[in-house]
């Protein structure tokens, strides 16, 4: 009996060699790469210029910096300029542009922006356009156009400082 406890032990002691022999670890890392951030940056704000006041009329400001008045605006001097602003980023990802959230001002009510993205025309810039050309980390430009409404109700000396939103997505 004593023989067969110690070949039992010995047949045991063999299983759990051969067990501890059979694992081994390995640590593995995993790696991340990451894209450049989004950004926006507003380089210029748009200008209409000095406009008549106490005079009803609409405006419109191109993203070249073209100023029209109607129905019943008159510009009278000044120099209007577009909204300029740059946005840099990702090399790779292509973006999404849209405009809105606008907020009068004074009695004058801004709508419809208009844009340009690194000299490409965006048809209509509250409906947004996509798949815009990535703009890379050392930026592209859009340009921005706008229309705004005037009620009459403008003071000679006063500004009005109706504004918008611009909002940039990666896709």
């Amino acid at each position: 009996m004593a023989i067969a406890k110690h070949i039992l032990f010995a047949a045991l002691g063999g299983v759990l060699i051969i067990g501890q022999a059979l694992a081994a670890t390995q640590s593995v890392t995993a790696s991340a790469s990451f894209d450049d951030p989004l950004t926006v940056t507003k380089d210029a704000d748009i200008s209409f210029g000095i406009l008549k006041a106490a005079t009803s009329g609409t405006y419109v400001i191109t993203p070249s910096g073209s100023l029209t008045a109607s129905n019943g605006g008159v510009a009278i001097g000044g120099a209007p300029t577009y909204g300029k602003i740059t946005i840099s980023g990702s090399a790779t990802q292509t973006i999404s542009v849209r405009t809105g959230s606008y907020v009068a001002n004074s009695g004058v009510v801004p709508s419809a922006a208009t844009c340009v993205y690194s000299g490409v025309a965006i048809t209509n810039c509250d409906a947004g356009a996509s798949s815009l050309t990535a703009p890379g980390s050392g930026g592209k430009v859009l340009t921005l156009g706008l229309t705004i409404a005037a009620d009459g109700t403008q003071t000679a000396g006063s500004t009005a400082t109706p504004s918008f939103v611009v909002t940039v997505l990666y896709h």
